[in-house]
């Protein structure tokens, strides 16, 4: 018999509004470009777990629950579409069901189902009061530490934890690249707004005196990282985080952050160390925040530094240890 083998699902993020999207322009893409990908952090993490996966002798792929393609970062895995998926399926294989669909393994043959939780903000509305249990699975994976502590209140499957990383060897600084004053956040979720916002509270002559680089959500991941190499000053916005990636991606190519760090940005956000840390939506602790680090070259240059150490951390090398060593901890443990 061979081996197990992972699968995991993969939910259709383009069926919903992006956050700089009209209804006209989403319908329009609805109805005429049906394969127009969504750049998002959760589709990023489990295509890397599936190469990472590859790397270390374990088989496993990425499911799209619907029909969209992912072009916009290298990879190497092979996706299946949900009935190749089911027919491929078996009784001793696992399946990864992303946190916000815990009923999406409907049809599947196998056993065991790891709830794979990146945001914690989705679970209580996903479960509406019950446990992942309940839907049949087994087992919980997180991306951090802090979502891991999050979901053993919440459950009582065991939990796993794979911490996200990045490929330092393309997340790195260029500091000739680098433009003074320019400011960036992404407009990613509708918390994107906060930055517009804490940058029209700056006083007048800070206003003046920078230049802010909304970024919109959909660049593939050469773009992003020129855009992050760019930045003097990046901007944390998103609220709730499982792990908070792009805050990561911009230390490592040489941005000082300030921002929300989610809950899970908590990870590599240390206040006065990677980072400038405030509270999570509070847009005139932001400005003030932003502030600092526009009039202090000394902090900003302080959090500069720390940053690239912190996300000298959290390679891609150690992620991939770490899931490996999920998915081997599955494996070892016989499907009931």
């Amino acid at each position: 018999m061979s081996p197990p083998r992972l699968f995991y699902l993969v939910t259709a993020d383009s069926r919903h509004p992006m956050p700089d999207e009209t209804p006209l322009a989403f319908l329009h893409r609805r109805l005429l470009r049906r394969r127009k990908r969504v750049p998002t952090g959760g589709v990023k993490v489990i295509y890397q777990h599936c190469d990472l996966l590859a790397a270390a002798g374990i088989e496993a792929f990425p499911v799209h629950l619907g029909d969209f393609s992912v072009d916009w970062m290298a990879h190497r895995c092979r996706a299946l579409t949900a009935a190749e998926a089911r027919v491929m399926a078996r009784p001793q294989d696992i399946l990864v069901v992303p946190e916000r669909v815990p009923a999406a393994g409907a049809g599947f043959a196998c056993r065991r189902r790891v709830a794979f939780v990146q945001n914690g903000g989705l679970v209580d509305k996903a479960l509406d009061g019950r446990d992942y249990a309940e839907f049949g699975f087994t087992d919980v994976l997180c991306c951090s530490h802090w979502l891991g502590e999050f979901m053993a209140s919440r459950t009582r499957l065991p939990v796993h934890v794979a911490v996200n990383g990045i490929d330092l060897a393309k997340f790195r600084p260029a500091p000739g690249q680098r433009r003074a004053g320019r400011i960036l956040y992404l407009k990613r979720k509708a918390t994107w707004e906060y930055g517009r916002r804490a940058i029209a509270l700056l006083p007048a002559d800070l206003g003046a005196a920078i230049e802010v680089v909304e970024l919109e959500n959909r660049m593939d991941e050469a773009a992003m990282v020129a855009a992050y190499r760019s930045a003097d000053v990046f901007l944390a916005l998103g609220f709730p985080e499982g792990f908070a990636l792009p805050p990561l991606e911009a230390m490592a190519c040489g941005a000082a952050v300030v921002g929300f760090t989610g809950g899970g940005g908590r990870e590599h956000m240390v206040d006065g160390q990677s980072a400038l840390v405030v509270a999570d939506g509070d847009a005139e602790a932001l400005a003030a925040g932003l502030a600092r680090l526009i009039s202090d070259d000394g902090l900003r240059e302080t959090l500069r530094a720390g940053g690239l150490a912190m996300a000298a951390r959290f390679g891609i090398e150690r992620m991939g240890r770490d899931v490996a060593g999920f998915a081997r901890a599955m494996l070892d443990r016989p499907a009931e």
